[in-house]
């Protein structure tokens, strides 16, 4: 009986946390794709689906609604009961009371006053929702960037890994001139240092790779370690309208739209707190008698209203006087954001601006010079003329310029995701803005 009980208890305990994982797996043919090719749609789709951060600021949001809801309805509805003069001697003996009463009281905050907590608490849900949309716009901007960084590493370790055999090939070219006496054995060493750094850098690069890879399976809210196959082609991407990007900040950036319900919630508070200031509260009440006066009953009735007296509190100008420094501040916030946000949109404009012109003079100009340098220097070489150094450093260069395009290409990639953060226009079901 024991051993099943324990049983029972272990299998109560693993079923959320295996309900939980299997809650995590993808259906097996979005596995397999994934496995496949890592397609920055794809990711992107699944990101927004299923990432946690998102899903946090969702349910916040849902919670921040009900609770709106709450905030414009009347007090509850109270039920009194008491009695009076029930004899010390006999205090269970109600027949001998004076009084037995039950009623209800209802109160009624000052007029208007519910209405523009009503409308405080439609702008702080709002906000709220303004909260997950700027998370998902974030969120869609980290995997544009960490998938151009996946990129960046993947074909630096291709291009590596295509060095390393370039440079195996050279090096059994200069062992052969070695032998036909065409070339030292100072040229084949340097050659067999020159391959050794390679092998080091591949193995940096291969862990930049996982750390990438990882961080895209994270977002995707899978297990770090799930297989991810090598990403799509990156293209670099037509240039956008910095006007049509600046144009309408106020609407696209969530952050600007919940600074200014920020304001129009400090203005129906402000409204609020003039109102129950000025005006009284009010409570209604209604009860029922009993009378069990000795062979006599009588049955009545009792009646109240109850009225509070802000003005004599002091209180009321101090709560007034927090909500106006309190609007004061949330329209400076309002400025302030207004200010940040266009900084941003400049800057990333800037930046995307220096990124395309170096990816255009690496892709148009340096690729081609080092690939004529390299091919000259190698048949050079090949027919005996000559040396090492001159054909590592052709090798290194040509390897450098591919590696700086890819570079280029991740950077102007992840420059544009800043600049449509920044504008709010990152498309956030994974299409294009």
């Amino acid at each position: 009986m024991r051993l099943r009980l324990l049983c029972l208890f272990a299998c109560a305990t693993a079923t959320p946390a295996l309900a939980q994982d299997q809650a995590r797996r993808l259906d097996p043919a979005a596995e397999a794709e994934l496995g496949r090719t890592a397609r920055l749609d794809s990711i992107l789709r699944l990101a927004l689906e299923r990432n946690r951060d998102i899903a946090e600021q969702r349910a916040r949001a849902l919670a921040a609604e009900a609770r709106g809801r709450a905030a414009s309805r009347l007090p509850d509805l109270e039920l009194k009961y008491e009695q009076w003069g029930v004899p010390l001697s006999r205090p269970a003996a109600l027949d001998r009371a004076d009084t037995l009463m039950i009623g209800l009281r209802q109160s009624f905050p000052a007029w208007g006053t519910l209405e523009a907590r009503g409308r405080a608490a439609v702008e702080e849900s709002a906000s709220a929702r303004d909260n997950e949309r700027a998370r998902k716009q974030e969120v869609a901007a980290q995997v544009r960037r960490t998938f151009a960084s996946y990129y960046r590493a993947s074909e630096e370790l291709r291009l590596h890994l295509e060095h390393v055999g370039l440079t195996s090939r050279v090096l059994e070219l200069a062992r052969i001139n070695q032998r036909t006496g065409h070339s030292g054995l100072q040229d084949v060493l340097r050659l067999e240092l020159e391959l050794t750094r390679l092998h080091t850098d591949v193995a940096r690069i291969e862990r930049e790779a996982r750390s990438s890879r990882a961080l895209l399976n994270a977002l995707m809210d899978r297990a770090l370690d799930a297989p991810l196959g090598p990403p799509e082609e990156l293209r670099p991407l037509s240039r956008p309208d910095p006007a049509q990007l600046a144009r309408d900040l106020d609407g696209k950036r969530p952050e600007l739209a919940s600074a200014a319900r920020a304001v129009r919630r400090s203005e129906a508070t402000l409204e609020e707190v003039d109102r129950a200031a000025r005006l009284p509260s009010l409570m209604v009440g209604l009860d029922y008698w009993y009378m069990p006066m000795g062979t006599e009953v009588r049955h009545g009735y009792g009646a109240m209203l109850a009225l509070n007296l802000p003005w004599l509190s002091g209180r009321r100008a101090d709560e007034r006087e927090e909500a106006r420094h309190t609007l004061r501040a949330e329209q400076h916030a309002l400025e302030a954001t207004r200010n940040a946000v266009r900084y941003q949109v400049t800057d990333a404009t800037a930046r995307l601006d220096a990124a395309r012109q170096s990816f255009d003079i690496v892709d148009q100009e340096l690729l081609a010079q080092a690939r004529r340098s390299l091919e000259t220097t190698q048949a050079a070489y090949a027919a005996g003329q000559g040396d090492a150094i001159g054909l590592l450093d052709a090798l290194r260069s040509y390897l450098q310029v591919r590696i700086e395009r890819v570079r280029a290409l991740a950077d102007l990639v992840s420059t544009q995701a800043d600049l449509e953060r920044a504008a709010g226009v990152i498309a956030v079901e994974g299409g294009r803005p």
